[in-house]
């Protein structure tokens, strides 16, 4: 009937389980390898290129100050490129790539506080033999210690292909489906 709502097949909305969710830590890591490792050699290149290393004594302190410079910029990048992503559009590009979306426990966006509350949550769910993490094949919700104590949820964010087994079903946050005209 006209403006009935049709009970809609999709993973929109489900909570996202363990190797959805690890590939897309996996991807995300090689994406901030490769910028750490860009920013690496310019700032290399550049310190060599203006003479700075002369600058700062020996080669072996030269090389201590730019590592360390390096390290601390690429712990920098690392946090960022979470937080910011997460912040902004609420998936990282890996989890976008893979259809994935971080959101508070009532279905909002997360804030800034949130995201990095959840980013210290990450070294706490690696500390305990990465329990933390595999906190999310036991739970419910598919939640990681690093989630409860962010008050996040990670779901499902597009549609199921065809031939993907999906639930007729969402989340009490996610109540928009498609009506029949």
């Amino acid at each position: 009937m006209v403006g009935e709502q049709a009970p809609q097949e999709t993973l929109y909305g489900e909570y996202a389980g363990f190797v959805t969710r690890m590939a897309a830590f996996i991807l995300d890591r090689l994406i901030v390898f490769a910028g750490i490792s860009l920013l690496t050699a310019v700032i290399a290149f550049l310190l060599d290129f203006f003479h700075i290393t002369e600058l700062l004594g020996t080669p072996d302190e030269a090389r201590l100050i730019a590592g360390g410079t390096a390290i601390g910029t690429g712990l920098l990048v690392y946090v960022a490129y979470d937080v910011v992503f997460r912040v902004l559009a609420g998936q990282t590009p890996a989890m976008r790539f893979l259809g994935l979306r971080v959101v508070r426990t009532d279905g909002s966006r997360l804030g800034w506080v949130r995201a990095f509350i959840r980013e210290i949550g990450y070294l706490i769910s690696a500390i305990f033999l990465f329990l933390g993490f595999l906190w999310i094949l036991v739970d419910n919700r598919r939640q990681g210690w690093h989630d409860k104590l962010a008050g996040t949820l990670v779901v499902y964010a597009w549609p199921a292909p065809d031939w993907v087994p999906a639930k007729k079903h969402l989340p009490p946050f996610q109540r928009s489906q498609d009506t029949i005209e």
